[in-house]
């Protein structure tokens, strides 16, 4: 289980801490919970649904909590692995409400289906949808359309 989902858990929390310490702080966390809950799971899907979901929540306490206060965010230098491009794309989607990002991020980066999408969010399809469809619009706006139209 770790093997088949640590990364994707990391690469979740890192772009929602932008900080390399607390994201593998929380994936971290993530399998301690799990191991304590032990819950069964349907599948493959509840599993990986279960764990992002974690994941998600985990964040979500982070950015409410004060270390996150007084930390410094992930600077510049740290993008450099990344294309360009993706990291221009990726400082776009930071700057949409929180709701709109885990959907995007989940959609377009992890390329998940809009109804796994919908099952980890606790949310409709048509709430994906809509979220993507109004994302979307926000990310061609803070992009000016440079070479983003496909979006």
């Amino acid at each position: 289980m770790v093997e088949a989902y640590s990364d994707m858990l990391l690469r979740l929390a890192l772009n929602r801490t932008q900080s390399i310490p607390e994201a593998e702080d929380i994936v971290q966390t993530v399998y301690l919970r799990l191991l304590r809950a032990n819950p069964e799971f349907r599948s493959a899907e509840h599993e990986k649904s279960w764990l992002l979901r974690t994941t998600i929540n985990l964040c979500k306490d982070y950015r409410k909590s004060a270390v996150r206060r007084t930390s410094v965010p992930l600077d510049e230098a740290s993008l450099t692995t990344l294309p360009p491009e993706t990291a221009e794309v990726l400082d776009a989607v930071n700057q949409l409400p929180e709701s709109d990002r885990y959907a995007v991020y989940l959609f377009y980066f992890e390329r998940m289906p809009i109804g796994e999408i919908a099952r980890i969010l606790g949310e409709k399809e048509g709430t994906v949808s809509s979220r993507l469809s109004r994302a979307r619009k926000k990310l061609k706006a803070l992009l000016k359309g440079e070479g983003y139209e496909s979006l």
